[in-house]
C-alpha cells in the first residue's frame, strides 16, 4: 500500500478518536506514533473537491474509519487542501488534527483554522482555505479564490459605520449571533427549509433542528430524532447546490453521534414501514451507523426484533467491516458477539480475522470463532478448524469437531479419527464420534465400528456411554457397512448397548420407509 494511503488511514483514525472518544489517549498516541513514522517516507497532501477526499491524488475509500469525518470537517472549516511535509513534527500533526476536530464556525471562510494554525506556529503542515464570499450591497458577488496557509490578506473586513457589508447569504453573521433555543417544531423547520435557498437561513434552521433532535432524545422521543435525522439526510441527497449541500453535510455530521444513531436504530422494529428511511440514515453514518445497529442486535430481547436488526445489518455494507473491527475489541464479550454475528452473516471476507480469533486469550471468543468458521465452510475456514481440534479448551475442541462434520471428505474424517485417538475428555470424544457419523466416509465408519466393539484396539477399556455414542453415530451414518455392524451388536452383553442398538435400528427402519 502506498505510504500516503497508510498515512491517511491513521490520520482519519486520529481525527475520529478526537471527535468521538477523547478519553482514548493511548489509541490517540498510537495513531500519532504511526503517523510520525510514516511521514518519514514523504510528503502527504489531502485535497477536498466535489465532496470527495483524495490523498496525493488518490481518492480515499469512504468506508475507512474517520474518512467521512475528515471530509466533513475539512468542508466545515472551508479547508480545500491539507499538506504535511516529509518528517512532519508530532506537534504539528496533532495540532492540526485537533484544530480540524474543533467545532467549525459557519461561514468564516477558514479564518478560525488559519488563526489557530498561526498560533500553533506550525512549520511542517499547511492549509489552503476557500475564503469567505463577501458581497457589498448593490455589487454582484464574485467567485471566491483559494487562500493558503495562515494568510488572509485581501479579504474585506466588516467596518463600523459603513464600508463593506456582508451579504445576507454569507452566513458570517452566525459568528456573532447568540444561539437561541428553537421555538418551532420539526415540521415548521422542514417547511421553511423547503421554501428557502438561503445558505445562512438553511444553516440556522438546521442548527435549530439539531437542537430539537437532541432535546427529543433526552425526552426519550426516538421517533422525533429519527424523523429529523431522515429529513436531513433525504434533503442532503436531493440538494444539488454546493453551499446548501455543505450545510446539510455539517448538520448530518453533528447528528451522527452514538446517542442519536442509537435512537434511530431502536425505531427499526417499532416502525417497520419506515425501515428504508431509517436504514438510509444508518447507512449515511457508515461504520458508526452499523455500530448502533449491531449494539441493538446484541441487546435484542425477542426473536422478532433480532430478526429485524439482523436483516437490516445484512443490508448495510458497512456492517461486516464494523464486526471485523470489533473482533479486536479488548472486551471478550464484544469480540464473541462479533464472531457470532459474522457467522450468521456468512461473511467470507471475515475468514482471516475469525481464524486469528482462534488464538484469543478467552475460550468463549475462540468457541464463537470456531462456530462462525464452520458456517463459512470455506477451505481456509476448514483448515483453521483442523488446528482448533488441538485447542486447550474442551468446549473449543467440541465446536471444531462439530464444524468439521459439515464437510464430508477424507481429510475431515482422518483429522477426526486422529483427534479421537488423542482425546481424553469424554464429552469431546462423544462429539467427535457424532461428527464421524455425519461425515460417514469408509474410514469414519470403520473407526465407529471399532469404537462400538466391546474391546477396541484404540482403548483397553471403554465405558458403556462411549460405546452407545459410537452406536448412535453408526445409526447416523446409515451405510450398509454401518447397519451390518449394528446387527452384530444386537446381542451384546451390556444392556445399555443392546437398548441403544435396538433404538437405532428401529429409527433406521422408519427412515427407510
Amino acid at each position: 500500500m502506498d505510504y500516503s494511503l497508510t498515512f491517511a488511514r491513521h490520520f482519519s483514525r486520529l481525527l475520529w478518536l478526537l471527535l468521538n472518544d477523547g478519553a482514548a489517549v493511548d489509541e490517540q498516541k498510537s495513531a500519532l506514533r504511526a503517523l510520525v513514522q510514516i511521514s518519514k517516507d514523504g510528503p502527504v497532501t489531502f485535497t477536498s473537491a466535489d465532496w470527495r477526499l483524495a490523498v496525493n491524488g488518490t481518492p480515499l475509500p469512504e468506508a475507512l474509519t474517520g474518512v467521512q469525518d475528515l471530509s466533513a470537517q475539512m468542508i466545515g472549516h472551508a479547508v480545500t487542501e491539507l499538506a504535511f511535509d516529509r518528517d512532519a513534527s508530532p506537534a504539528d500533526v496533532l495540532g492540526v488534527a485537533r484544530i480540524l476536530a474543533s467545532e467549525a464556525v459557519p461561514g468564516d471562510g477558514g479564518k478560525a483554522v488559519q488563526q489557530r494554525l498561526a498560533a500553533l506556529g506550525a512549520k511542517t503542515t499547511r492549509v489552503t482555505v476557500k475564503p469567505l464570499e463577501m458581497t457589498p450591497r448593490g455589487v454582484a458577488p464574485t467567485q471566491p479564490a483559494a487562500a493558503s496557509g495562515a494568510s488572509s490578506a485581501g479579504q474585506p473586513q466588516r467596518k463600523s459605520g459603513g464600508g463593506v457589508v456582508m451579504g445576507e447569504d454569507s452566513g458570517s453573521f452566525l459568528m456573532f449571533a447568540a444561539k437561541k433555543n428553537p421555538t418551532g417544531t420539526l415540521d415548521d423547520s422542514f417547511r421553511k427549509l423547503d421554501e428557502t435557498k438561503s445558505v445562512s437561513l438553511t444553516t440556522r434552521l438546521l442548527d435549530e433542528m439539531v437542537t430539537l433532535a437532541e432535546n427529543a432524545n433526552r425526552e426519550g422521543r426516538a421517533d422525533q430524532v429519527s424523523d429529523a435525522f431522515h429529513g436531513m439526510v433525504d434533503r442532503e441527497i436531493r440538494t444539488t447546490e454546493p453551499d446548501l449541500k455543505r450545510a446539510y453535510a455539517m448538520a448530518v455530521r453533528r447528528m451522527s453521534k452514538p446517542t442519536l444513531l442509537r435512537a434511530v436504530a431502536t425505531m427499526l422494529p417499532r416502525r417497520k414501514e419506515r425501515i428504508d428511511d431509517y436504514l438510509a440514515v444508518l447507512g449515511r453514518a457508515g461504520e458508526d451507523g452499523a455500530d448502533a445497529l449491531i449494539e441493538q442486535l446484541t441487546m435484542a430481547q425477542n426473536a422478532s426484533d433480532r430478526r429485524v436488526f439482523f436483516e437490516s445489518l445484512v443490508r448495510l455494507n458497512a456492517g461486516v467491516q464494523a464486526l471485523i473491527h470489533m473482533l479486536g475489541d479488548a472486551r471478550w464479550y464484544v469480540a464473541r458477539n462479533a464472531a457470532d454475528l459474522l457467522g450468521e452473516l456468512v461473511a467470507p471476507e471475515a475468514e482471516g480475522p475469525l481464524a486469528s480469533s482462534l488464538k484469543h486469550d478467552d475460550d468463549r471468543v475462540r468457541r464463537a470463532a470456531a462456530n462462525a468458521l464452520a458456517k463459512l465452510g470455506t477451505p481456509n475456514a476448514m483448515r483453521a478448524l483442523h488446528d482448533a481440534l488441538r485447542d486447550t479448551s474442551p468446549q473449543v475442541r467440541q465446536q471444531a469437531a462439530s464444524g468439521l462434520a459439515s464437510r464430508k471428505g477424507l481429510r475431515s474424517s482422518g483429522t477426526l479419527i486422529k483427534a479421537l485417538e488423542e482425546e481424553i475428555d469424554p464429552e469431546v470424544q462423544f462429539t467427535i464420534l457424532a461428527a464421524l457419523g455425519k461425515v460417514a466416509t469408509t474410514d469414519a465408519v470403520q473407526a465407529l465400528i471399532k469404537a462400538a466393539e466391546p474391546e477396541g484396539r484404540f482403548f483397553k477399556k471403554k465405558s458403556a456411554a462411549y460405546r452407545v455414542a459410537a452406536i448412535q453415530a453408526l445409526g447416523e451414518a446409515r451405510t450398509s457397512v454401518a447397519l451390518a455392524a449394528l446387527q452384530t451388536l444386537m446381542n451384546d452383553k451390556e444392556k445399555e448397548v443392546k437398548d441403544a442398538v435396538f433404538r437405532v435400528m428401529v429409527q433406521a427402519q422408519q427412515a427407510a420407509g
